[in-house]
């Protein structure tokens, strides 16, 4: 099924930061995919944080419609969650890599410096997570 002919949404939707400048950024969004990979795009979907932050209106109009709202941020910046906040998003759920992993953000330029068992580390963390929402 195409995107133009989903009917329905998602009921959590994720805002991963996935800046990709660095290992945690990346992280973020390779985690959000293997989400939706696993527990499917009916109950899961990444939310574009470009557009919604842009004010895109049919983006902001689903967001709005989403029941919960996760957000994940790579490090301690908090971008993610800052930028959301400014545009009114408060998340149901909140997950800092670094902070609640432990995971060391190696700086600037780092993007590829994961391995696919972090991935499923971080994977396996918020499919747990989401089980409480």
């Amino acid at each position: 099924m195409s995107t133009a002919q989903r009917k329905d949404l998602p009921s959590i939707g994720i805002f991963a930061c996935f800046s990709g400048g660095s290992n945690t950024g990346s992280l973020t969004g390779m985690a959000a995919l293997e989400i939706v990979k696993r527990l499917g795009g009916d109950r899961v979907g990444i939310c574009s944080m470009p557009a919604t932050l842009s004010g895109v209106p049919r983006q902001t109009a689903l967001v709005k419609k989403i029941s919960k709202i996760v957000i994940i941020d790579g490090c301690h910046n908090q971008c993610a969650r800052n930028l959301l906040a400014g545009v009114g998003i408060e998340p149901a759920l909140y997950v800092n890599l670094e902070e609640q992993l432990g995971l060391d953000k190696l700086g600037p330029f780092t993007s590829l410096d994961y391995s696919q068992q972090d991935v499923m580390r971080v994977a396996d963390y918020l499919e747990e997570l989401l089980k409480t929402l």
